[in-house]
């Protein structure tokens, strides 16, 4: 059970908050288990067993210092806001003609900051926080609650933002507020090289080159070698014979992480999470002419990412994994389709539209098995990443068969709806 309790000198907001709920519901986000009530402090709360979220705002009298988050609308320019505040965030902050949302994430310290779409005026604050309280029952993390919450000003009231138009574009670089994400580069980078969303197929992730070669000898046109540990005897040895096995089955092989051997050998991709994008020079790969993919794990990594104009989007994990300890919560289905959705509004720099699809293709990751596999290729995603659902088979050739018969239809269906036309 989640309650959300508003304070008192605020309860007109209980409406806007079950209107949100009402709205969210819609998209198939589970409600059931929320219930809004009256607060007997100066502060909104968010209740489950395990925690307490206390939200403050310069929208009703409290401090500032004793809340979780204190949420606070207009009425500074950049210039004078104060970054010391480790639980502030600013809606509407006036920076020359644009407005911006700034926020300190609550586990590194980094600022972050969203560029607004709309003007000082059209903000509704009460609309805003009352999607703010939603979101944040509904277990988002702070970074998409406050992207979607912005997002959502941009919309009718009725309406789950969907459209990439909608949505505020988070900062790469911003001297003012110092943030530098440590991977945007002074040379313009351009774009990575592009894929079609039927190139990518059934996607299997391996710990060695032994499962590589095993699985391009099936027929297998796109695998990722994923060696994880920096101090494997053989790593590079085995990356090289990887990126050789791939040209030799005409196949696309990505390396995980270890992008510099990824180009000393010329290989087709790459493919990096977010943790190790600071790590990376991400325009030595786009002048190898080297595709890129990146991992993402809500709305505001997958808008800061598309920035760097990738070959693929990869969104994850949507099921418990032990494959790697994770950061993020498991993303479900329902919020796999929410983001594939919004990618399929997104421009795919220099590509065009194939069977119908549009935008980045798309692989989705994390416990993915045959139990779950339709249920998440029905989401509309390009491709299925799997892991130990072959590499733990007692007969991994009839999974690779299994896989490839049901990812097969969804592609002869796009082609029969343009044919059609």
């Amino acid at each position: 059970m989640v309650s959300i309790l508003v304070p008192s000198e605020k309860i007109g907001l209980t409406g806007e908050i079950q209107h949100a709920l009402l709205v969210a519901s819609q998209q198939d986000l589970a409600i059931e288990a929320i219930e809004l009530g009256v607060s007997s402090t100066q502060y909104l709360q968010i209740r489950t067993e395990q925690t307490v979220i206390t939200i403050g705002s310069n929208l009703w009298s409290c401090a500032a210092d004793q809340c979780d988050f204190y949420v606070r609308y207009g009425g500074q320019d950049l210039t004078q806001a104060d970054q010391q505040c480790r639980n502030l965030i600013r809606i509407n902050i006036k920076d020359n003609a644009s407005f911006l949302d700034v926020w300190t994430h609550p586990i590194t310290g980094e600022t972050r900051a969203l560029l607004s779409k709309q003007r000082e005026f059209e903000l509704d604050s009460n609309n805003h926080i009352s999607w703010l309280v939603t979101l944040l029952s509904l277990d988002f993390p702070i970074e998409d609650v406050l992207t979607l919450a912005r997002a959502k000003m941009n919309v009718s009231r009725e309406t789950w933002p969907a459209h990439f138009s909608s949505f505020p574009t988070p900062f790469l670089q911003h001297s003012k507020l110092d943030i530098n994400v440590g991977w945007t580069t002074e040379e313009q980078l351009g774009s990575f090289g592009r894929l079609t969303h039927d190139s990518l197929g059934l996607y299997p992730v391996v710990d060695n080159v032994t499962w590589v070669e095993r699985l391009l000898k099936l027929g297998v046109t796109t695998v990722q070698l994923r060696i994880k540990d920096d101090q494997t005897a053989d790593l590079e040895q085995q990356i090289a014979r990887a990126i050789e096995l791939g040209r030799t089955y005409q196949a696309q092989v990505f390396i995980n992480d270890h992008w510099q051997l990824a180009i000393k050998y010329n290989a087709f991709g790459v493919h990096l999470g977010q943790e190790d994008l600071e790590a990376s020079n991400l325009h030595q790969l786009s002048q190898a002419n080297i595709r890129l993919g990146l991992s993402t794990h809500g709305y505001y990594e997958l808008l800061r990412i598309i920035q760097l104009n990738p070959s693929y989007i990869a969104l994850g994990h949507i099921f418990p994994t032990t494959t790697k300890e994770m950061p993020s919560k498991p993303q479900g289905l329902v919020r796999l389709a929410l983001y594939q959705a919004l990618i399929e509004t997104i421009p795919y720099e220099n590509a065009v539209s194939e069977n119908g699809r549009d935008g980045y293709p798309t692989v989705a990751i994390g416990g993915i098995d045959l139990q779950n596999a339709n249920d998440v290729w029905q989401c509309g995603v390009s491709s299925l990443a799997v892991v130990r659902a072959i590499t733990l088979s007692v007969n991994p050739e009839l999974v690779v068969d299994q896989f490839n018969r049901l990812m097969t239809p969804r592609a002869s269906k796009y082609r029969e709806s343009t044919d059609a036309i």
